[in-house]
């Protein structure tokens, strides 16, 4: 278990070639923008569920296709599934899509799937199984459920990452994140490293839970705005899911190992 901690660590040391000549830019600026976008009061939840999200190999089961009633989809939506489905973004929107029912003012250029109430979604298909569009699925399925706005404000209520009930991907990870809890157990003082690391981060660790965050942020509301903090921190571009996953799992195994997360504080360190 210390060799496997060892090799997370050393894939966040890794990640110091992000840092661009002279330091991150502008980051406290950064900080609040991103706060702005998601308050610091969901921490450590938000970038908690931002690890299980990066962690959990969806199955494909089609609970979320078939459970949920409305499902918005924005331009950027529109564009990558028209590609995907070969049509063009003007005739997927006629097709598949309807104007939101919530105003302009609050959904943006948001629009909804065309989807009979108590029918799934329209691009769900059983014998796949599951979505026909995965691989260009919009971005709030790409959010569910780890990262939806309800189940960050049980986690926050509850203070807990709380589980997806009735989600195979779900069920999966947490037999993984038990399985490394009991043999943490057969190794004194392996647990309080697993805890030290997150809770009192050094540099490398520090980056990684920033680089995660931004992580969370481009999954909640999509690529362009995370990538413009990005930039603005001068960073060459957002870190790739496979190159965070091991400090993932680092930290959503801390997270979930005997400490009340409600005493979460992590320190900023500057670059």
């Amino acid at each position: 278990m210390s060799f496997e901690i060892d090799t997370a660590l050393q894939a966040m040391r890794d990640l110091c070639r992000f840092i661009p000549p002279g330091g991150l830019k502008d980051r406290e600026r950064v900080e609040k923008d991103m706060e702005e976008m998601i308050s610091r009061d969901y921490e450590p939840y938000f970038s908690g569920n931002a690890a299980m999200h990066l962690l959990a190999e969806c199955q494909r089961c089609g609970r979320c296709c078939r459970e949920v009633k409305s499902i918005a989809v924005y331009i950027e939506d529109c564009r990558r599934i028209a590609r995907h489905l070969g049509l063009s973004q003007k005739r997927f929107m006629m097709e598949y899509t309807r104007p939101h029912s919530l105003k302009a003012e609050a959904v943006g250029s948001a629009r909804l799937l065309r989807k009979r109430e108590g029918e799934p979604c329209p691009f769900y298909d059983p014998l796949l199984p599951g979505c026909r569009i995965h691989q260009a699925k919009p971005q709030v399925c790409r959010a569910a459920f780890y990262l939806s706005k309800m189940n960050l404000l049980l986690c926050r209520e509850e203070k807990e990452i709380k589980a997806i009930p009735g989600c195979p991907a779900d069920d999966l990870l947490r037999e993984r994140l038990a399985q490394f809890h009991s043999k943490i157990k057969d190794e004194p003082g392996v647990g309080e490293r697993l805890e030290t690391l997150f809770f009192s981060p050094g540099p490398e660790v520090d980056l990684f839970l920033l680089l995660l965050r931004l992580k969370g942020l481009e999954i909640y509301f999509g690529g362009d705005r995370a990538e413009c903090l990005a930039r603005r921190l001068g960073l060459p571009r957002l870190a790739h899911e496979d190159e965070l996953r091991a400090g993932a799992m680092l930290y959503a195994a801390a997270l979930s190992y005997g400490r009340p997360l409600s005493g979460a504080e992590q320190k900023v360190t500057e670059y």
